[in-house]
C-alpha cells in the first residue's frame, strides 16, 4: 500500500502527517486513524488518497530530504569519519579502567531504575 508513496520520495514523517491531516484543512487534526476501525489499512489508504500529487503542500519539516542533499550529507559525514580522532580513544585495557567502566555502568543502571 505504501510503495507508491515511497517511490514518490515521501518520508515517514510526511506519511504520518498526511494520515493525521487533510490537505484542505492542514490546521485540523483528523484524530486517531485506527482506533475502533474495522479495517485500519483501508482507513489509512483513504486518508493518504487525499494527498495524491500534493506532496509539495506538506510542511517543510516533514518533507523528504532531496536525494542530492542526502548524498552531500553522507559525503560530509564520511569525510569526518575518515579524519583522525582528536582525542585518543578511552582505554579500558587496564584493571583500573575496567573497574571505572563497571562503576559508571552500575551508576547509570541505578539512575535508570530510580527514574522508572
Amino acid at each position: 500500500m505504501l510503495a507508491r508513496w515511497w517511490r514518490s520520495g515521501w518520508s515517514v514523517a510526511g506519511l504520518l502527517y498526511a494520515v493525521d491531516h487533510h490537505p484542505d484543512r492542514p490546521g485540523e487534526s483528523r484524530g486517531d486513524a485506527i482506533r475502533g476501525a474495522r479495517d485500519p489499512l483501508a482507513v489509512i489508504g483513504h486518508r493518504l488518497a487525499a494527498w495524491a500529487g500534493r506532496e509539495h503542500e506538506l510542511p517543510a519539516a516533514v518533507q523528504a530530504v532531496d536525494p542530492d542533499e542526502r548524498r552531500r550529507r553522507a559525503a560530509r559525514l564520511a569525510e569526518r569519519l575518515d579524519e583522525p580522532a582528536q582525542q585518543p580513544p578511552c582505554a579500558v585495557a587496564t584493571a583500573a579502567g575496567r573497574q571505572q567502566a563497571r562503576e559508571l555502568f552500575a551508576t547509570a543502571q541505578r539512575a535508570r531504575r530510580a527514574a522508572a
